[in-house]
């Protein structure tokens, strides 16, 4: 598969690689994701390896899409992941992103997720994408509707205690 790259005015997003093994051991256990992405039990850089290989690449491979790492375009400094996840008995794919606490509130993940959500319209042809996130996480759910997201209920996934809300957009 074609390296996936998208430039926006402030940001590159581009696929994983295992040279993003500690930014991914970083990210993954941030308080933040922990509370309310979950604990993906990521915590050496042979872990993020396994990762990157049977997950992000795989999921390149596989779908020809798959999470991406967000960077500042100026400087190349990571400061999260975006991209459009494909879940296993779910038709439609799932928009994911989260930045490290101290890259927050600077407008990238919306910056990183319309350039996504355009990606995913005009490159991939979708009409549809579904967002998911926890009741409690409202900085989530409101990026979500700033996107143009609507509420269509809650969803259980397995090892998850609570359910998940769940948002889509028409694109």
């Amino acid at each position: 598969m074609k390296d996936l790259r998208i430039t926006t005015k402030r940001l590159t997003i581009r696929q994983i690689s295992t040279e993003d093994a500690a930014f991914i051991v970083k990210q993954y256990n941030e308080p933040a994701f922990l509370e309310h992405i979950g604990d993906k039990k990521i915590r050496s850089i042979a872990d993020a390896n396994e990762i990157i290989v049977k997950w992000a690449q795989a999921s390149y491979q596989q779908y020809g899409i798959g999470l991406l790492v967000v960077e500042l375009r100026d400087c190349g400094t990571r400061v999260g992941t975006c991209g459009l996840i494909k879940r296993d008995d779910i038709e439609d794919l799932d928009l994911g992103y989260s930045l490290l606490e101290e890259y927050q509130r600077n407008g990238y993940v919306m910056e990183a997720a319309q350039a996504v959500l355009e990606h995913a319209r005009s490159v991939l042809g979708l009409s549809r994408v579904i967002g998911y996130t926890s009741p409690l996480n409202k900085i989530s759910i409101r990026v979500l509707e700033k996107l143009g997201f609507e509420a269509e209920g809650e969803l259980n996934f397995p090892g998850y205690d609570t359910p998940s809300r769940v948002f889509a957009i028409k694109l």
